[in-house]
């Protein structure tokens, strides 16, 4: 062979294998680069693996051992910060190997676990904006979630936080949103009977019927602990559906009260009863520290009428069983009267929307009569309670339940006079102010008995015995 064309033959082979030099190099990348970041990934180097790993898969996307690799890297990563306290950093980790994996159920399983328990967190902290929005994250890839267990627990525990956040909303005068909370609430779980419960008190404080009927029909089979108030409500909601018809409407500017009313002649007018309302709603809010959660529906009814729905004994002239109830004859009494009655029922509205725990009804009422801007001591009233309290008539153990069970008269006068007596001892010997922080403390669901040892530094029960003893010994 000629010379120079061997030479020619040479310089073009070798040309050859040189341009083949980087086709061989950008085949093998990949392979190393997955080498690499597996080595880093089991060093723990989590960012380093994910870079290599990264770059396997860009260059052989159908590789489906370079995907599995990466997919191990971000989701060990996003294990690794869940265990070392940093779950919300741990999201990002998840969300990526998803958008590689969308239907991986490890992944997904890991993923909505650290929603979940974020979200949990945030709730137990009262952060409920930031819960609901982990809740959501979780309820969008629900669907892609095979594992029926883990999605009904979700979905349990998202409608139990919308539950809490609906009753925050309800003490903020938040009406439509709590509503909209809590009917998401029984759509996530359909047995969460508290849900539909108070979906039934907000359609029923709205006067809304045929939705507070709905919601109380469904609550009274998932709530036996609530059977007796739930069925109370749902024969209460049919005698009120008849009696509307009857009622008129006056408008309160302030918007702190929907007041429905029969027609009624002489005595105090229905508009001098909204300027009651609104003095009560300020003062009282002044001396206690607490005013409603939302408007307060103030009924007043025919004498007839106000017996059938409130089913009371014949000395009962008003009430707040979740409204304010009058009758219009005891509006046409004396006006002082009218404004004790008035800031007597309205403290009992202030207090049950603001303490959700049950209280005893000699709290309640004693609570109710030191509100009114009547109040004063009585020596006649002091001496008959002295004297129930001597012959045994009367006990705090009797006084635990609402009164209305009460059919005397003077049984009831006893009842009274005993939970008047016994709230004034305590203001005058340790002074209003304690009483407020009482008042708070249950606001914040201390249990009643406790908030009242940390206020007063005394037990209860002793300073009962205590109260008894003094008045045996006058």
């Amino acid at each position: 062979m000629n010379r120079w064309l061997l030479i020619a033959l040479n310089v073009v082979l070798l040309g050859l294998v040189l341009l083949s030099i980087p086709l061989v190099m950008r085949y093998y990348e990949p392979y190393d680069q997955n080498s690499r970041g597996v080595d880093a990934l089991k060093a723990g180097n989590y960012d380093e693996a994910i870079t290599y790993l990264s770059g396997a898969v860009a260059h052989k996307p159908q590789n489906a051992n370079f995907k599995h690799n990466l997919l191990a890297a971000y989701n060990n990563k996003a294990m690794h910060l869940a265990d070392t306290g940093k779950t919300e950093e741990a999201l990002p980790a998840y969300e990526q190997a998803l958008e590689l994996s969308p239907d991986d159920q490890t992944l997904l399983i890991n993923y909505t676990s650290a929603l979940n328990n974020l979200a949990v967190s945030k709730s137990n902290d009262r952060e409920f904006p930031q819960a609901q929005a982990y809740f959501e994250k979780a309820t969008h890839v629900l669907p892609r979630l095979t594992n029926a267990q883990a999605r009904d627990s979700i979905r349990d525990n998202y409608s139990g936080l919308l539950t809490l956040w609906g009753t925050e909303l309800m003490k903020r005068n938040q009406v439509k949103d709590a509503m909209q909370a809590f009917g998401q609430a029984v759509k996530l779980d359909p047995k969460n009977g508290v849900a539909h419960l108070s979906l039934g008190d907000l359609a029923y404080e709205s006067n809304d019927y045929p939705a507070a009927a709905r919601a109380y029909s469904a609550a009274v089979v998932l709530n036996p602990e609530n059977k007796n108030y739930l069925e109370n409500r749902l024969q209460m909601i049919q005698q009120e559906s008849e009696m509307e018809p009857k009622l008129h409407t006056l408008d309160d500017a302030k918007k702190r009260f929907v007041l429905q009313f029969v027609p009624y002649k002489g005595g105090t007018s229905v508009e001098q009863v909204l300027d009651m309302l609104n003095e009560a709603w300020s003062v009282i809010g002044r001396d206690l520290g607490v005013y409603p959660a939302r408007a307060v529906n103030v009924k007043v009814y025919s004498q007839e009428d106000f017996f059938k729905v409130a089913k009371l004994p014949e000395w009962a002239i008003g009430i707040f069983d979740g409204k304010m109830r009058l009758r219009a004859d005891e509006l046409q009494s004396d006006p002082e009267l009218v404004q004790d009655l008035i800031f007597h029922e309205y403290t009992h509205a202030v207090l049950a929307m603001n303490i959700k725990q049950e209280v005893p009804a000699w709290f309640h009422e004693g609570m109710a009569q030191l509100m009114e801007p009547q109040f004063r001591e009585n020596v006649r009233e002091q001496e008959q309670v002295r004297l129930a309290l001597a012959r045994h008539q009367i006990s705090f153990d009797q006084l635990e339940d609402s009164f209305k069970e009460i059919t005397n008269k003077g049984d009831a006068e006893n009842a009274y006079l005993m939970s008047k007596y016994f709230l004034t001892y305590l203001n005058r010997k340790y002074g209003h102010d304690k009483l407020r922080e009482w008042i708070k403390r249950l606001t914040r669901d201390d249990k009643f008995a406790s908030a009242f040892e940390h206020v007063y530094h005394v037990n209860l029960t002793d300073a009962q015995q205590n109260w008894i003893k003094s008045q045996l010994k006058q």
